[in-house]
């Protein structure tokens, strides 16, 4: 099967699995199935779907049209989703060729430190990081560690913050094991024999070929930021489109389908980047 046939055909189909999710809760009449109403629930996201600039939403007892509201909502969630996701693989793989460097036993306390930060609940990390915006904020009043968006004041650093600091732990965890599984091959034995330096070993060779295994790891971890994305949104009263999906379920379909789209699109594109330049086939 075709690279670009396997990319579509996946997209298509995770569409229209997101539109039957979408359509779910009319389904569900106390303890019995309500198939009509499930059927009209699809009917009318299918509607929507043809005839999306018709759509409408109410707020404050008055309908408004969606597009082109939403738009200023979805580029926010996007801006903080994608810049958070670049921010937490670059400083994960900074501290990955650190620990790579130096010696086996701060390599063992670095990742002790990190393992530790992996198991805090979600939910505590944006509470403290709450906390110290808030006295950040009472000693210094630096006007960038604003806590919550008011009107049109957009918070932005905190936020990032926040969303970057557990995916920056997984993304660590698995390019440490998959850096590790790539140093212990002969081929690294055959490089060091021709006097290359560790720095030249890491990003010449190990990087390349265990960039595959981190890039089918991504795709989890940015599912995983989704989730925090719509905790951060409610915590910090961020008029995004997490949180607008969540006030106003009749566009959940159109909502998801607009955050799905561009993350799909990245990897996609990491897919196909991967393919031609390494021979190998890899899944998105």
């Amino acid at each position: 099967m075709g690279l670009y046939y396997r990319i579509i055909l996946k997209f298509i189909l995770t569409a229209i699995g997101i539109v039957l999710i979408s359509a779910l809760p009319p389904l569900f009449d106390g303890m019995k199935l309500d198939i009509p109403s499930y059927i009209s629930a699809l009917m009318t996201i299918a509607s929507g779907l043809i005839q999306p600039f018709a759509l409408t939403y109410e707020h404050i007892r008055t309908d408004h049209f969606l597009f082109p509201d939403i738009w200023p909502l979805w580029g926010y969630s996007m801006t903080l989703l994608f810049v958070s996701f670049i921010i937490a693989f670059l400083f994960a793989l900074i501290l990955t060729f650190i620990s790579m460097i130096v010696t086996g036993k701060l390599r063992k306390i670095i990742r002790g430190i990190l393992f530790i930060g992996e198991s805090v609940p979600d939910i505590l990390v944006i509470g403290l990081a709450i906390m110290t915006a808030i006295l950040i904020n009472k000693h210094t009043n630096l006007p960038f560690f604003s806590i919550a968006s008011f009107g049109d004041n957009q918070v932005f650093i905190l936020p990032i913050i926040v969303l970057t600091i557990l995916p920056t732990v997984f993304f660590y965890r698995t390019m440490m094991y998959d850096f590790e599984e790539e140093i212990a091959q002969q081929y690294i034995d055959v490089a060091k024999s021709k006097g290359l330096s560790m720095y030249s070993i890491l990003f010449i060779h190990v990087l390349r070929n265990a960039v595959i295994h981190i890039f089918l790891h991504s795709k989890s971890i940015i599912w995983f930021m989704l989730s925090n994305l719509l905790m951060i949104e409610y915590a910090l009263n961020i008029n995004g489109l997490m949180q607008f999906m969540l006030m106003h379920g009749s566009v959940l379909a159109i909502g998801l389908l607009m955050m799905f789209i561009p993350i799909y699109m990245m990897q996609a594109i990491g897919q196909i980047v991967i393919e031609k330049i390494t021979g190998k086939q890899v899944e998105v």
